[in-house]
């Protein structure tokens, strides 16, 4: 980046060291009962992602991190928390996932991630199904649209965790 006369300008050779980043919780797996090394959704979700990317030669991915079995209701896991050292060292500058959900199921968190810890750190974050790219939102907020699909995503986890404890309390 560079600026003229006050004017912000992108540099538009500018390639991004992405990761790409998959999780899917245990419960919505099925790996663990068939024994396999990944769940189909966790393939699924690569391959998406690297078929979005095929047209953005700005993109290298270095890196694809995955948490296969882990809730996206906290951040403590251990591939998003080996992605966000890398993004601390300078190693990744662009994130790219399937849905918000799959970043994380807290809204108020991941909205601390889109609209202050990531512009902060220099990180472009893109989610490819909410068709949100966050250099289209330089300066600005991702918009209502993007609050209300978090919150919804929210909303899910806490309803599934209601009825996961339910099950388990027939049982």
């Amino acid at each position: 980046r560079r600026k003229m006369n006050n004017i912000e300008i992108h540099n538009k050779d500018k390639i991004f060291k992405a990761a790409i980043y998959v999780r899917l919780s245990k419960e919505d797996g099925d790996s663990f009962l068939l024994g396999k090394n990944e769940s189909d959704s966790i393939t699924n979700q690569k391959l998406l992602i690297m078929n979005h990317i095929k047209t953005m030669p700005e993109i290298n991915v270095v890196e694809i991190f995955e948490d296969d079995g882990y809730t996206g209701t906290n951040f403590e896991r251990p591939g998003m928390q080996d992605m966000l050292e890398q993004v601390r060292n300078g190693g990744i500058d662009c994130i790219i996932v399937k849905d918000f959900s799959r970043f994380g199921r807290d809204y108020i968190e991941l909205g601390d991630y889109l609209e202050r810890i990531f512009p902060f750190l220099g990180v472009r974050f893109i989610s490819v199904n909410d068709g949100y790219d966050s250099n289209n939102y330089k300066g600005t907020t991702g918009g209502l649209d993007v609050v209300m699909k978090n919150i919804v995503y929210d909303y899910y986890s806490k309803d599934l965790s209601v009825k996961v404890t339910t099950a388990k309390k027939q049982k």
